[in-house]
Order: structure tokens, then sequence, then C-alpha cells
């Protein structure tokens, strides 16, 4: 036992306690370069994890929003875009109805309508009836919502007749005709995708041809009844009241199918001057 009274003892304590002093604050070892051990090796796995995690975030949050794609014709002619669910737009010639004299107005459309040349709607050959449409003029930028209720127009390269309040909108009344473009929208002319189940009940057809002599119309109807039925004849007037039959045949459910007979129907008849084309049977 160690005596505190005893000077050579205290002497000797004190070397004790400095040397454990030293001791518990001795500065370790330097681990070795490259070896680094089982905790740095987990250091370094979880610091990659975290960049790893951190970039996978990144790209997340800031990769851009994936927009449902739209069918469009840029070709300047008539020729549109049909793919279910989609947005149907088509570029072509426009013209309008409904002028003083022309016989529209008061004439039922398409649709059973009475046709009003104030209204704010449009005849196109195929779509839906009821179709809303946002219509642009080409020629100077204006638009206007329309709504389609009549067929039409029956004149080459023409998409789509305006009454004549639309053709006044768009800017194009006293000229007669103008590029355009539309497009299929909702009520708020938000886009919309072409509704195909409004026409459900309404099946393509072909037109052949717009006649007024009885004897050229039973004469059509002879020679086309073999390849082609129903043939069938819709009463129709022009614009100076003359009355003509609009000859037709088939009834597809598939525009596909139709286009196809009217090309064979086409070629049949490309001495005759006629230019058969895809309408619908109302």
């Amino acid at each position: 036992m160690i005596s505190l009274s005893t000077p050579t003892n205290w002497s000797r304590t004190c070397a004790v306690w400095i040397e454990e002093i030293r001791v518990a604050f001795e500065v370790p070892a330097p681990v070795p370069v490259g070896t680094g051990g089982f905790l740095r090796s987990i250091r370094k796995v979880t610091a990659l994890l975290a960049v790893g995690v951190s970039l996978s975030f990144t790209l997340h949050c800031t990769r851009p929003p994936v927009l449902s794609g739209g069918s469009k014709s840029s070709t300047g002619k008539s020729s549109g875009s049909r793919n279910s669910g989609l947005v149907f737009e088509e570029e072509g010639l426009a013209s309008w109805y409904g002028g003083n004299g022309d016989g529209f107005e008061g004439k039922p459309t398409a649709n059973g309508e009475t046709f009003d040349p104030e209204a704010l709607t449009a005849a196109h050959k195929t779509l839906p009836l009821g179709t809303i449409l946002e219509v642009e003029n080409l020629d100077n930028g204006k638009k206007v919502l329309v709504r389609v209720n009549d067929r039409g127009p029956f004149v080459k390269g023409r998409i789509l007749d305006l009454s004549r309040r639309g053709a006044k909108q768009l800017g194009f009344l006293g000229q007669g005709t103008t590029q355009i473009r539309i497009r299929t929208v909702d009520g708020l002319g938000n886009p919309a995708p072409l509704d195909e189940a409004l026409e459900k009940g309404n099946p393509y057809v072909i037109q052949v041809a717009a006649l007024s002599d009885p004897k050229n119309i039973e004469a059509l109807r002879r020679e086309l009844e073999p390849a082609f039925t129903p043939v069938t004849l819709q009463d129709a007037f022009l614009k100076n009241g003359r009355e003509i039959k609009r000859v037709r045949v088939g009834s597809y459910t598939s525009r596909a199918d139709a286009e196809k007979a009217a090309n064979d129907l086409a070629r049949r008849l490309k001495d005759r001057g006629v230019e058969p084309f895809v309408t619908r049977k109302r």
C-alpha cells in the first residue's frame, strides 16, 4: 500500500498518474492508406448510394411531361387524319354557302335542322354530325368555332363549307374561298378526340356523280349495279334551284373500305369525267 506521507511514494504516485493520463489521451496510430477498414468501406458505399438516389430524384423531377400525340395533316390538301382517340386535323380549301339567292337558307341540313346562314355551322363530307371544329383562316390567322350539321362541299379540292356568318368571322366573305386548318375541339375550344360513336349508325357511301338528266341517271345506275350495291339516289338542289340526283353506291362501316371502293370506281370511270368521293349516307 502506498503512503502519501512518504516523499518517495508521493513522487512515484505522480509518475504513475502522468503515465496513465498520457496513455488515455494518446493519438491512435493512423490506418495505413489503401486498407481503410470495414467502416471506411461502409462509408464509401453509403456515399455512392446517396449520390445515386439524388441523381435519380433529380432526373425524375425535371423530366418534361409526356403529351398524348395528336395526328395532323399539313399537306395543304384535303387529306385528313382520323386515328381513333386522337384529335382530327385537316388542311385545305374552304368555301361558304347561305348567300342571297343561293337557295340554301331555310332548307333542311343533313341532320334535319333548318339551315340558318347566321348560325355558326358547317358542312363536311364525312365528319360525324354534331362535331365541333376550330377553323383557322391560314391567310389572316382568324379563328372561329363551328358545329358540323350538314354534308359538303361537293366540289373537288374543298374540305369545308361554312355558313355565311362563319365565313364573315374568318374574313373571307368577299373572296369566296380561303385556305384553312380545322381540328376537333370541345365546346370550350379545347382540343378533343374525334367521337366516331356519333356516326355509328351512319355508314360511309361513295358519291359517284350529281346529275339532272333522268336518262343519264338511269344509265349510270344500271352500269354500277352489277359491281357496286346498293345504288341509291339522293335529291339535291343547285344554287339556281335546279333539282339534281346524287348517285351513290355502297354502305361501308370502315373508311378504309370506302376509300378502296372509291379508288376502284375512279379507275373504272376515269374516261367519264367523274370523280367519286367518300361521304356519309346522311
